[in-house]
């Protein structure tokens, strides 16, 4: 059955190389597959109530965690089956990859590669929003969408933690509601770059024996990456070799 397929992202006019680089390749899949793109400059926000933006003025992150639901929802509502959602910082790692069917609603799982305190290596599981799919009978949408914005309405303004209504909800939520999550599409710690990068034979190992699937994108969080150059290119064919087992 084939599903008219949009997918979105948005990204703020000034922006390092590398995230434009992501940008153009999640296009090209994109269109590689017949999926509709849209992207969205810093219009973005517009979509969002005008109590939200003033609550959170300067909290990017945040607004942007309805921002993508609410434009989500618009798509749906103009006559798409399925949207998915790819932050600007997501690496296509596999062009070929058709996302498999979902029921309704799908979330990117981050196996997140790590030290413990005593510096040993470790991996945290959780969904995450970076990556999402969303159908026309998701019943998950709107009910994610009346949370954030009856959380955030309550919250003091001074006390909202980061993450609070985008993965901090969803792992809270998952706990309860046990959502459809995608491990092929995750996200890649510093620390896990960092070894990709050097060809750490023994961290790498680390984390594929772990890992439910060979990646097929990868969010490279770009929110703690201090570089503003990376060589998006090389990066996707170091993953493709040391964790998909390509070459």
């Amino acid at each position: 059955m084939h599903l008219k397929t949009v997918v979105i992202q948005s990204a703020p006019d000034s922006r390092p190389r590398w995230v434009t680089d992501c940008l153009l390749g999640v296009e090209a899949w994109s269109k590689d597959h017949a999926f509709t793109y849209q992207f969205f400059d810093d219009s973005f926000f517009d979509v969002l109530p005008d109590w939200y933006r003033r609550k959170l003025s300067g909290r990017g992150p945040i607004l942007a965690d309805l921002a993508r639901l609410l434009h989500i929802k618009a798509a749906l509502e103009a006559g798409a089956d399925r949207v998915i959602w790819c932050d600007a910082d997501t690496l296509i790692i596999d062009e070929s990859w058709q996302p498999s069917t979902t029921t309704h609603s799908r979330f990117g799982e981050e196996h997140w590669l790590q030290r413990d305190r005593s510096g040993r290596l470790e991996i945290r599981r959780q969904p995450h929003n970076a990556f999402m799919i969303f159908l026309q009978a998701s019943p998950v949408l709107n009910f994610l969408i009346h949370t954030i914005e009856s959380m955030i309405a309550r919250v003091d303004p001074n006390h909202i933690a980061p993450q609070m209504v985008g993965p901090k909800l969803l792992k809270a939520l998952h706990n309860l509601a046990h959502f459809d999550l995608a491990p092929e599409a995750g996200a890649m710690s510093p620390l896990l770059l960092k070894a990709i990068r050097q060809s750490d034979t023994e961290v790498i190992e680390f984390f594929a024996k772990r890992s439910a699937q060979a990646p097929k994108c990868l969010n490279l969080c770009a929110s703690l990456i201090d570089e503003s150059d990376l060589d998006i290119e090389g990066i996707r064919q170091q993953v493709a070799v040391l964790l998909c087992g390509e070459g």
